[in-house]
């Protein structure tokens, strides 16, 4: 009988493990590092973490990293370094982020951060109509953010782009007329603009500007383990329909004001998302 004897052994060991825990004691926590939102998407992601990890074994959590802010390319370089301040981020695929990072494959958007409207000088709406040829729109100047995978997709389709290292530089820059237009995504486009003084600034209200891409989430390669936990549980959640329904929760109110339907459409290539 050895093996009844060592399996009552381990059945009783198990048993006196448990005994010894104190009454409700969970295992630690597997705290990670986010950078810390500082817009609708963004807290539409970090809501969506905190479910993610009510779907997980492993317990994990999520804490904001605080007020610092970081340009994308710093992010990268801390999600990629296994000393980094900062444990994941989101946004577009770049050729940097598909070298140096592990992408989630999970759309967090619906693709919706690849629609972009055009913020202008509200004294030159009448040069944005409808019918605007797309070589003079090509021959205006845009305004992109530093180190933004759109930066290269403008350029790659013809567009001429400035950059600068923050949204309140570039809304300074069309303002003063450095730029003629700051394509935004809708997604973001209504809240930006609710915390400025639009007296002199204008959403264009017949033209979009579209290419197909999404936003992820994205984890150092040293991650390997919790990548594959996160990604099972966001694909969970998108088999279920319950990503699209948080998604459509906190943005449909702006979808409907921005009447994508109503506008005249620009087509632009991307790489694959």
């Amino acid at each position: 009988m050895p093996g009844t004897r060592r399996q009552i052994l381990q059945a009783w060991l198990a048993g006196a493990a448990a005994w010894a825990q104190p009454v409700g004691a969970q295992p630690a926590a597997l705290r990670y590092i986010v950078p810390t939102p500082h817009d609708r998407f963004g807290h539409y992601v970090v809501a969506l973490l905190a479910r993610v990890a009510e779907l997980t074994a492993q317990p994990y959590t999520f804490r904001a990293l605080g007020d610092r802010r970081m340009t994308q390319r710093r992010l990268e370089l801390e999600v990629g370094s296994p000393q980094g301040t900062v444990d994941l981020m989101w946004g577009m695929t770049s050729d940097a982020r598909r070298r140096e990072l592990r992408r989630l494959d999970v759309k967090l958007d619906q693709g919706l951060i690849g629609w972009r409207v055009l913020v202008v000088r509200r004294d030159d709406l009448a040069r944005w109509p409808r019918q605007l040829p797309v070589a003079e729109l090509q021959r205006r100047r845009a305004g992109q953010g530093l180190h933004w995978p759109d930066v290269d997709i403008l350029r790659n389709n013809g567009y001429l782009v400035d950059t600068a290292a923050d949204t309140a530089t570039l809304y300074d820059m069309l303002r003063h007329g450095r730029l003629d237009y700051f394509p935004r995504s809708v997604m973001e486009v209504l809240d930006e603009l609710a915390g400025l003084d639009t007296r002199d600034v204008a959403i264009v209200p017949d033209l979009a500007l579209r290419y197909d891409t999404g936003n992820y989430i994205f984890i150092g390669p040293h991650q390997a383990a919790v990548a594959a936990d996160l990604e099972t549980a966001l694909s969970r959640l998108q088999a279920q329909g319950e990503l699209r329904k948080r998604f459509n929760a906190a943005f449909d109110a702006e979808l409907r004001t921005l009447r994508l339907a109503q506008r005249r459409v620009i087509d632009l290539q991307a790489p694959p998302p």
